[in-house]
């Protein structure tokens, strides 16, 4: 499982810096997912530091970090370079916007009023064929149905989202979103289940997809 990230046009990074009137820049990045997407790792914490030079900015420090969105991993991390952390008036994520929320949780009670940016978008959860392509294949709704689809997603892989298909939109097995070049995640669903000798799957009615609890604040705590 990878979070896929793409880079931010580099204007508005830099606008986004600029608008808070910072110097100095501590630089976070991500050796892990934003390292696949070539969009952090060690590669990038140079490319961002050279551009930031370049622009007038002082730069704190360029790390790399194993897991920039676990809050254990980054407390460890930013605590070895805390005189950097002091130096620095914020701090640019080459991470996902998990990475961003996790940095400032860690930094809320030692160093609450740095800002911290991202020089990323965050796509999807996604599945890696290989390097520079990645496919959305969970949405993370939080109401898995993939027991009874043969283990493919609906929402993802149907354009449509929807909870039965095929739709009237679908021709020789490729659907009518994307001028049908794509296939059409129903009929993949039906063509697994049948080589798994479980259509009645298939034909099971489904109710709509309750949508009210996604992208809301969700968590799941173990006690």
């Amino acid at each position: 499982m990878v979070v896929i990230t793409t880079k931010k046009p580099e204007e508005e990074v830099f606008e986004a810096l600029n608008n808070f009137k910072v110097k100095n820049i501590l630089v976070v990045s991500c050796g892990v997912c934003a390292a696949l997407c070539q969009t952090g790792g060690s590669e990038g914490a140079e490319e961002w530091s050279a551009k930031l030079k370049e622009r007038g900015f002082n730069v704190t420090n360029a790390i790399v970090s194993d897991d920039v969105c676990d809050n254990r991993v980054m407390k460890k991390d930013l605590r070895v370079i805390d005189d950097d952390v002091k130096k620095s008036d914020a701090i640019l994520t080459l991470a996902c916007g998990l990475g961003v929320q996790s940095i400032i949780t860690v930094l809320s009670k030692t160093h609450p009023t740095i800002p911290v940016f991202t020089a990323n978008n965050t796509e999807f959860i996604g599945e890696t064929e290989r390097i520079g392509r990645f496919y959305m294949r969970c949405q993370g709704c939080g109401q898995c149905l993939l027991n009874e689809t043969g283990g493919i997603c609906p929402i993802t892989t149907c354009a449509k989202s929807l909870m039965n298909g095929p739709c009237g939109g679908m021709v020789d097995g490729k659907c009518e979103v994307g001028n049908y070049e794509k296939d059409c995640g129903w009929v993949l669903i039906y063509n697994r289940l049948k080589e798994l000798g479980r259509l009645d799957l298939f034909a099971k009615l489904r109710d709509p997809l309750d949508w009210s609890d996604i992208g809301h604040q969700r968590e799941v705590v173990w006690r």
